[in-house]
């Protein structure tokens, strides 16, 4: 096959993981708590874990989002008692989001969870070295960078 077939081939082997991951996070799940929570719903505590201290805006920007729907997520997780708001002291207009000890449950069972799927991924790829991961990386990155483009209405096609 030539470069663009190969290339071709990619893509379509791209498309179809997206599906993949689309339909497994369509699955509410447990994460060490009784609630099912959704793959959306766990990545952002996932995100308000990470940085302990986080705004709508601040979550809305890092996953591409609107603050709207992200203001529906934290609604939800909330009243799940997974997360909390309050008005951050030194800026009255900013509201600062937050794990509950029961949203740090969830967190540190879903990190434990992705360290161990993580695993078994990289033991069935054992024949590929860190500079094919590299590799894989920095085209998936560019590709990320063309899907980005489009979805602010920039041209995907460079002339």
């Amino acid at each position: 096959m030539n470069r663009e077939e190969v290339f071709n081939e990619l893509m379509e082997t791209l498309y179809e993981t997206s599906r993949l991951i689309n339909s497994y996070e369509s699955i509410p799940r447990k994460y060490g708590t009784e609630d099912e929570l959704f793959m959306v719903e766990v990545h952002t505590l996932g995100l308000i874990g990470n940085h302990r201290k986080i705004t709508t805006s601040e979550i809305a920007e890092i996953t591409n989002r609107t603050k709207s729907a992200v203001s529906q997520m934290v609604e939800k997780i909330i009243k799940k008692d997974l997360a909390v708001k309050y008005r951050n002291p030194n800026n009255y207009r900013e509201l600062i989001i937050e794990l509950t000890p029961k949203g740090q449950i969830v967190y540190e069972y879903h990190k434990n969870l992705d360290e161990v799927e993580y695993g078994k991924h990289l033991k069935n790829l054992k024949e590929y070295t860190a500079e094919d991961f590299q590799i894989f990386t920095r085209m998936t990155k560019e590709l990320n960078c063309g899907v980005e483009r489009a979805l602010n209405g920039k041209d995907v096609l460079e002339k």
